[in-house]
Parts: structure tokens; sequence; C-alpha cells
């Protein structure tokens, strides 16, 4: 049979798929049919499809298109536009092979393009023939074990827990990469473990992962080194180990009986060398970090943030889920953090982090993501939110992002739409104080971040816009620069002198053209 991996993105609170990145959703399916042996299985990306489509791109010389898209964090993407599930069906609706569907959309918690709103997208999933309601890479190993016969197959396929079985699809499929359109300029996103302590109480109010994967299960750091290096080989030299929801945790002690388990700190250290033991990556970088662990666990975690400067490379993020400073949104959202844990948190990375690299950035500063719509939100909440970030600025501390977007009530969550309109009704509080932090937080804190005269290496020329070229260093939570010059060549890359600022973004000279 002829496959075709349709990647219409992915975006949830632990992993990302939308380019510049390549989530594990693509490589892990890839992987199980080449195991199997399926030579003829291709890859594509939505905004690729796009453009094939206006030549005459012909669908039907597939016999199978795996789908995968869907949407737990929506958020802005610079260079590229996912694909609503509608927009799908609509494509593939006159496809007459296998339609298999898969992704955080095939899940019974569906999808959102937007904070704020869940679109009603059940509908279109009757489209398909098969629906991977659970682990889509285990639904197409009892697809292959059951010779293709549709009926046979386990549509709510639970979820993975057998690693030795994900290490052999996470390594075979890792050559799928070659054919991504921007490659090889991607950025592989590495799964370190699925699950979540907070699965113990119930989790957050308004977050799936714990919902979906329960306590924690964890990845061997052989397995992932020897994925990454697959990934190397096949000319990936970008990577981020973000697939999990506290990078602090990972193999952390007691981690199916305690909400805030003691870093393994063994482990870690274990992992990132391993991974420069094999490998050189010219960025290597992390995604999500827990400040109830970094402040309850406060010996073991400086050991971690200094094992992540001196194996990971500069301009790291590690995105703090704070979602709220309100105490009372706290206790009727089960969230962890307290204030005083996110100050202490950001403290300690400062210290160890805040030293400017190679790049031009900082080796590892925390990021912050705060959530409005949550039950117990009230007038007062947006002020101790912008108190807080006031007070984090006025303590002299760097913050490499502050995220600010909207809660979205996902199915088998305990948000529900009645908490959504409630929090409609201060549609207008909720956007003036978003710009109030572009305007007084935001702007001034990347102008301590990344002062003017600030060098910074390798950018990546992505658009043009009239005589204005923008880019970003690949990374996790790139920076836009934009960058004025003449004659310059898209997807290359050039060093960048900061000469002004927009509100969360830079403007930049070129210094060099690296090629």
């Amino acid at each position: 049979m002829k496959f075709l991996i349709l990647d219409g993105y992915t975006d949830e609170p632990a992993g990302l798929g939308v380019p510049p990145y390549i989530g594990t959703y693509p490589r892990y399916a890839a992987g199980v049919l080449y195991l199997h042996g399926c030579r003829d299985v291709h890859y594509i990306t939505i905004d690729k499809l796009r453009e094939e489509l206006k030549k005459g791109y012909d669908l039907n010389k597939f016999e199978a298109i795996i789908t995968i898209c869907g949407f737990h964090t929506p958020g802005k993407y610079l260079n590229a536009k996912p694909a609503s599930l509608k927009e799908v069906v609509s494509i593939l609706y006159n496809y007459e092979g296998l339609k298999i569907l898969g992704g955080p959309v095939a899940t019974k918690f569906g999808s959102s393009m937007e904070g704020g709103i869940l679109k009603d997208e059940e509908k279109y999933k009757s489209f398909f023939h098969i629906v991977a309601e659970g682990d889509l890479e285990m639904l197409l190993l009892d697809l292959i074990e059951n010779n293709f016969k549709v009926e046979r197959v386990d549509r709510e396929y639970c979820q993975v827990r057998d690693y030795h079985t994900i290490r052999e699809f996470a390594i075979r499929g890792a050559r799928i990469v070659r054919e991504h359109p921007n490659y090889p300029h991607i950025i592989a996103e590495i799964e370190t473990y699925r699950g979540c302590s907070r699965y113990l109480s119930g989790g957050c109010s308004f977050c799936t992962e714990p919902k979906r994967f329960g306590i924690p299960k964890f990845r061997d750091e052989k397995d992932i080194i020897d994925e990454i290096n697959e990934l190397y080989l096949n000319g990936i030299k970008y990577l981020r180990i973000g697939r999990q929801p506290c990078i602090f945790s990972y193999k952390s002690l007691n981690s199916e009986k305690e909400e805030v388990p003691k870093p393994n700190v063994e482990s870690i250290e274990k992992l990132f060398k391993g991974i420069w033991n094999k490998i050189s990556p010219k960025v290597l970088h992390i995604d999500n970090a827990n400040p109830a662990v970094i402040a309850n666990h406060e010996e073991e975690s400086k050991k971690i943030a200094k094992i992540l400067v001196k194996y990971c490379t500069s301009g790291n993020v590690a995105a703090f889920g704070v979602e709220s400073f309100d105490e009372k949104v706290i206790k009727m959202n089960n969230l962890l953090s307290t204030p005083e844990d996110v100050l202490k948190a950001i403290k300690i990375l400062n210290e160890i982090g805040g030293k400017r690299g190679p790049s031009g950035l900082p080796y590892l500063l925390p990021g912050i993501n705060l959530l409005f719509g949550l039950r117990g939100e009230s007038k007062k909440t947006f002020k101790i939110n912008y108190h807080y970030l006031r007070e984090i600025y006025d303590r002299g501390f760097m913050l490499r992002r502050i995220n600010i977007r909207q809660v979205v009530p996902f199915h088998g969550t305990d948000i529900n739409i009645k908490d959504i309109e409630r929090a409609n009704k201060r549609k207008k509080l909720f956007l003036s104080f978003k710009e109030k932090v572009r305007r007084e937080i935001d702007n001034p804190m990347l102008k301590r971040v990344i002062p003017k005269g600030t060098i910074l290496k390798e950018v990546f020329i992505e658009l043009r816009k009239k005589n204005l070229y923008f880019g970003r260093q690949f990374g996790t939570y790139p920076i836009l620069v934009g960058i004025k010059g003449e004659n310059l060549n898209l997807k290359s890359f050039v060093d960048v002198k900061v000469i002004d600022y927009g509100r969360r973004s830079l403007t930049g000279e070129v210094l060099e053209v690296i090629n």
C-alpha cells in the first residue's frame, strides 16, 4: 500500500507540532509503517498540500491517508496555517482510499483553533473510516496486525504504556523528517514522558494532559538518545526536549504518589550529557517546567538548572504554567503553584541561567503562561496578576516571555460553556489587561533581556514584507526580528545587531550573512 501522512499540525499542553517544529505524531506513525514493511510512505504538511492542490495534486494515488491535527493550546503562528477538521474533510471529500484520523482532534476532548471557543467538529469525524481516540501509532499497529480490516480495529486503543514499543517507532520513523518542506530547517519535538503527577488530585481544571495520559510513564534515557541520534543522522540539528509537562520531573522519585515529586538529578544529567556524547546539536532546548517543583525542591532544582545551562544551548526557556496569581482562582481550579512558588522559581533560574551565551541570549530564563476565563475569576484577578508581573519586573528579574491566553472548554475537563460565557462578559477587561502588559511589562522586559547592541547569532530569515525582512533564531519561543537590509535571501542565516524594539519584537541590522 501507498501511504500519505498529512500533517495538519498539533499544539498541546505538552507537545508542539507546528512549523518550524515537527511533532511526535507523524514520526511515530511513519515508524509503525516502516517497522512492518510498508516502504511507500510519504509525508506532507497542510501548507505544502494547499500549494500542491492548486497544481493538480492527485490524492487518489495513495491507498491510505493518515491525517494528524488538533489544538489543545491554540496560539498564533508566524509562518504556518494549521488545518481545521472542516478544511481537511473538504480536501479529502473526493478521496476514495482509506481515511484515518489521529492527533488531539481525534480524542474525546475535541480541538480549538483559538482560546475561549470550542468548535463542534464531532460531526466531521464520521467522514473518516477510523478515528484514533487513543494512540494513533497503536491503532495503526492494530490495523496492520488485522490485515487492514477496519471492522476489527480497536478505535479506543488505550494510551501507550509500553515505551519499548515506542522506542522502535521513534527510531524507525525519524527518516520521515526528510520529506518536510522546510527540511533541514526544522526542530524535532522530543518526548520524555506522558502523563502528569497532578492526576493524583484530578489535575488542573482546564488541562487535558493528566486526563488523557494519567500518571507519568517515563521513557528510558537510552531510548531518547538513540532516537535523537537517528534524527541527527537524518539531518536534524535543532532539538527541543518539549514533550512533557515538567522537565524537572523527568524520572522523578515518587511521581506516582506525590503531586510535587522530588526531581531525579542523576537521570536528567544522564539524559542531557548522553545527548552531547552522541551528537553536536546546533540547538538543544526544553519547554515546560513546574515552578512548584523548583521551589519546593530547591537543592535538586538548582543542580538541574546548572545541568541545563551546561548541556543546553543559550536562549533556552522554561515555560511556567502559572495560569493565575489569584489565590481564589488557584483554589477553585486545583492549580498547584502559589505566587511565592513562582517568585522563588523565577529567582532561581535568573541566578543560574541569566548569563548571556553565544547565541546572544541568556542561557536559561523562565517564561510565564497566564490563563483567563477560569472559575473564580473576577475583576480583581486582573489587578492581582498585573501586581505580580509588576513585582517580577521591579525586582530586576528577567522573563523571556509572558503568554496571555483564554481558556478553552474542552470536553472531559472541568471547564464548561457557562464558564466561558461568564468570561466573555470580561472580554474588554481581558483585552485591556493584555494591552497594558504588552506596553508596560513586555516592552521594558524585552529591553532588559536583550539590550540595544546585542548581537543575535544565526537569525533565520523567513518572510519579506516590502523592504523589511523577518526572521527568528531556532529554538524554543524565538523572538521575531525585523531586519533592515537589501537583497537578503529567504531561508538564509544572518547575524543581527539589535537597534530598536517593537512591543514584543526587535529591529536589527545585518552584521554578517552566514549563507
